[in-house]
């Protein structure tokens, strides 16, 4: 398998703060692979997240180091605000599922919104149709689009956020703490899910835990990352 993600020497530091939140961390990520950044909170696990979605800038944080994703090299030093990515190459799972949609539009309208927002304006009844597909695709009726999100459980809104995700057909998806807080059974469900799509789709994954038991289950690898920062 040829290398999909490597990051070098990646020393993250927010404005103000006394220390780095992320200081000089390196590893990577193979084609296909699944591979779980581990480590306690405050650790800066999400803070990877951010400088792989390109959103330091927002946060008020800034990089050194290199990333390189599908052979592209990025230096942190001469571009600190972090990689800019399409989601049809990196997507995010994020661990409120609650603060992705807004609770005031069902969620087939927060879809198409996204979808307009990514391509601009066209046909609405194929973009619905791909809606109510990628719903199949996580086991979720198409009467869920028709739901406010307030109207889901935990469960539910967590397979909506793994189908936006996947909407654009990911080459690498991250998880951050995309499970927690739900009962074991829905978990064990998600993550078999996740693993499916994972095969279906040829998406490679980086899982953000702090459960070390659930990290060996599920990932093939995991890469320890410490700190108290960030």
């Amino acid at each position: 398998m040829s290398i999909l993600l490597e990051i070098r020497d990646l020393t993250v530091r927010y404005r103000g703060a006394p220390a780095p939140a992320v200081e000089g961390l390196s590893f990577s990520l193979e084609e296909g692979e699944i591979l779980s950044l581990h480590g306690p909170s405050g650790s800066g696990k999400s803070t990877v997240v951010w400088a792989l979605m390109g959103m330091l800038e927002a946060y008020h944080a800034s990089a050194s180091g290199e990333i390189t994703f599908l052979g592209e090299k990025t230096d942190l030093q001469a571009h600190p605000a972090g990689l800019k990515r399409p989601w049809s190459e990196i997507a995010l799972i994020p661990q409120s599922s609650m603060s992705v949609l807004n609770p005031i539009q069902t969620i087939g309208q927060s879809m198409l919104e996204m979808m307009r927002a990514h391509e601009g304006r066209g046909p609405r009844a194929p973009r619905e149709e791909q809606c109510r597909q990628l719903l199949r695709q996580v086991s979720l009726q198409p009467e869920v689009l028709k739901a406010y999100p307030f109207e889901l459980s935990g469960g539910m809104m967590q397979r909506v956020s793994i189908a936006i995700a996947i909407l654009y057909r990911p080459k690498l998806l991250i998880m951050d703490e995309a499970t927690t807080g739900l009962d074991v059974l829905t978990e064990a469900d998600l993550l078999g899910e996740i693993r499916r799509l994972k095969r279906q789709e040829n998406m490679s994954i980086l899982m953000i835990s702090h459960d070390r038991i659930l990290s060996d289950a599920f990932c093939d690898r995991r890469i320890e990352i410490g700190g108290a920062h960030g």
